[in-house]
């Protein structure tokens, strides 16, 4: 039986950003954070939901590496979103294309006019960085502290009789929940 990796040490970063951007073939939506260092000295980018069930691999990517990848394209030509492939650890094919629909809405990449897949750089990628770094954040912690199951006597209570569980796989929108630098939630007072 092949044993997994051990789970990373949580890093703490500041969330600058949380958006959504639609996937290059433009059926469905992504959602993306940009996130930078507690010295504000990179920006890194984490993809964390895919609308229409794709899967990925939740990894927090520097943007300069992702700049080196495309930078490495062969020069005055359009590359295919697979060039991004190497800014990831992970393997999964979907990584890349969902950097590329979030560097595309953010103006860094643009779709090639000459290439029906073809992507090419664009805007300033040092001023964006500099305009990015320069905004506060809130504290964020990836990754997240794993919640505790609940015990076996409690969920079967809490779950409705009839209703089937949902099995279905893939990474879902899900609602974002606000963390403190050591992971705990964080929940917004009652306005009234």
């Amino acid at each position: 039986m092949a044993s997994r990796s051990p789970a990373a040490a949580p890093t703490a970063y500041h969330r600058l950003l949380e958006s959504r951007a639609s996937t290059l073939s433009g059926s469905s939506a992504i959602q993306y954070a940009l996130l930078t260092d507690p010295d504000h000295a990179q920006v890194f980018l984490l993809i964390t939901a895919a609308e229409g069930g794709g899967n990925f691999n939740r990894e927090v990517v520097g943007i300069d590496a992702l700049e080196a990848v495309v930078d490495a394209a062969p020069a005055g030509k359009p590359f295919g979103s697979k060039q991004l492939k190497g800014g990831f650890s992970g393997r999964s094919n979907n990584n890349a294309p969902y950097a590329c629909a979030a560097l595309i809405a953010q103006g860094l990449l643009a779709k090639s006019p000459d290439a029906k897949f073809g992507l090419v750089k664009a805007g300033d990628w040092d001023a964006w960085r500099l305009q990015m770094m320069a905004l506060p954040g809130e504290p964020f912690v990836f990754p997240p502290a794993p919640v505790e199951a609940p015990s076996p006597a409690l969920s079967a209570s809490a779950e409705p009789k009839g209703k089937k569980k949902d099995k279905r796989g893939g990474n879902r929108f899900v609602p974002v929940v606000a963390t403190n630098e050591v992971g705990e939630e964080v929940h917004d007072a009652d306005p009234a």
